[in-house]
């Protein structure tokens, strides 16, 4: 059984997190201290390249599993709508970039682990369009 957190990430212009009311029963959500630490060290190793075509309208969510120590375990799975499929593919591959880039994601809080739950489930979002570049 994983820990499902769904973090409403934003990456945008301007970066806000929410916590989902859609955690699985018996899981327990991330406190947002630490899903604010996620998301800055996410932002802080993302990269747009400006100019891209319908760039204001890419969004993309990239799911990922963690692990106790905060290592990504397997393989992050990327969903892309909007805007020109060649820029949703670049948007994409710069977000999986700032995750894989920012992991290790330390300090997940211990207590939320329990004999059952190996993992942590968490779900970015990145919405670019209203970046300043």
């Amino acid at each position: 059984m994983s820990l499902l957190v769904a973090l409403g990430i934003a990456f945008a212009g301007s970066v806000s997190a929410a916590q989902s009311t859609n955690v699985a029963a018996g899981t327990h959500a991330l406190d947002q201290a630490t899903a604010a630490a996620i998301r800055n060290k996410v932002t802080e190793n993302w990269n747009v390249a400006p100019g891209l075509p319908g760039l204001k309208d890419v969004h993309v969510q990239i799911r990922l599993k963690l692990d106790r120590s905060g290592q990504i375990m397997g393989e992050p799975q990327t969903t892309t709508h909007g805007g020109p499929k060649s820029t949703q593919s670049a948007i994409a591959a710069s977000a999986l970039r700032a995750v894989l880039r920012a992991a290790p994601f330390g300090n997940l809080p211990q207590a939320q682990f329990d004999n059952e739950t190996s993992s942590v489930e968490v779900i970015l979002n990145f919405e670019p369009g209203d970046m300043a570049l």
